[in-house]
């Protein structure tokens, strides 16, 4: 359920190609002294083939990441990408709602596995 969430945001791609890979130091040379957590959907890709969530909120705090960090190195720098992480989000959490029940029953099959 959750790839098929991050691919969905993966082919929004007006919203998604600057968050598609994670950013360079040939990109951004300063990128990594100001952005202590990078993270990129293609990350949470990986993260979701490998089963690394447990829950959405893991999967949505990856995502709110994306935010953050667009808002942390561009805001008064590059104005224009910041509000596309805000879409980013928006288009997450709405399909996070939408798969609610989905997500619900596959998070107690996890819950389960742990006793």
């Amino acid at each position: 359920m959750l790839e098929r969430i991050v691919d969905s945001l993966r082919g929004h791609i007006e919203v998604s190609y600057l968050f598609l890979k994670p950013v360079t130091k040939k990109e951004a040379p300063d990128y990594f002294d100001i952005i202590k957590r990078p993270m990129d959907l293609s990350t949470i890709r990986d993260k979701v083939r490998s089963m690394e969530y447990k829950n959405r909120e893991d999967f949505r705090h990856d995502v709110w990441q994306i935010t953050y960090n667009a808002h942390k190195y561009n805001d008064g720098r590059n104005p224009d990408i910041p509000p596309l992480a805000d879409q980013l989000l928006e288009l997450c959490d709405y399909q996070l709602e939408e798969y609610d029940l989905e997500l619900t029953n596959a998070e107690a099959g996890i819950e389960l596995k742990d006793f």
